[in-house]
């Protein structure tokens, strides 16, 4: 049976606590997923926090842009891979999950990124109370660790919305999939 792990750090994390996935269209069982507790939250948490202090953190936009093209570009390599996946998530029509959740789940991770880099940081200048003038400008910093809780019926396409703008802009993420929902990433 397939094993559907936590991926933390790195690395796939099983747990003592697991759950049967089921296709809701066919009731087939798809998998056991392997459910997070406390100490997989608060591990996948500190991952997201030295990753902030490390390479992530220091990343360039553009260098960041270049790795979100990067995924959209695996999405696609793997359309079949995540075609299957959905189907099997959702039990929704394949004419509907190719045409709709897995190109534009792809997209999405592009969009964001080329946002983030074309999309010039405001400034003004105004007049300051003592007759000076002062220029302000926004400095977009990442905010940290984002958690991301994304519904059972748009697996993907709904978890990109959120996991797209949020890598783009330099936070980490955790995205917690509905228990409804198995994930493409498995051992």
């Amino acid at each position: 049976m397939k094993q559907f792990l936590n991926f933390i750090n790195g690395d796939f994390v099983a747990t003592a606590k697991t759950f049967e996935n089921r296709n809701p269209a066919t009731n087939e069982v798809v998998g056991l997923v392997h459910e997070a507790g406390q100490a997989e939250v608060d591990a996948a948490v500190a991952a997201g926090r030295a990753a902030l202090k490390g390479e992530w953190g220091t990343m360039s936009v553009v260098k960041r842009a270049e790795l979100l093209h990067a995924v959209a570009d695996e999405i696609n390599r793997r359309f079949d891979d995540f075609l299957a996946a959905e189907l099997a998530d959702t039990g929704k029509p394949r004419s509907l999950a190719s045409h709709i959740d897995i190109p534009r789940g792809a997209a999405n991770f592009k969009i964001f990124a080329d946002i983030v880099k074309n999309v010039p940081t405001e400034s003004f200048q105004m007049t300051t109370p003592d007759g000076g003038t002062a220029i302000s400008y926004g400095l977009r910093t990442p905010l940290g660790v984002v958690g991301v809780i994304c519904p059972w019926n748009l697996p993907l396409l709904l978890m990109t919305w959120k996991v797209g703008p949020a890598l783009a802009c330099g936070n980490t993420v955790i995205v917690k999939p509905s228990e409804e929902t198995l994930t493409l990433i498995h051992k």
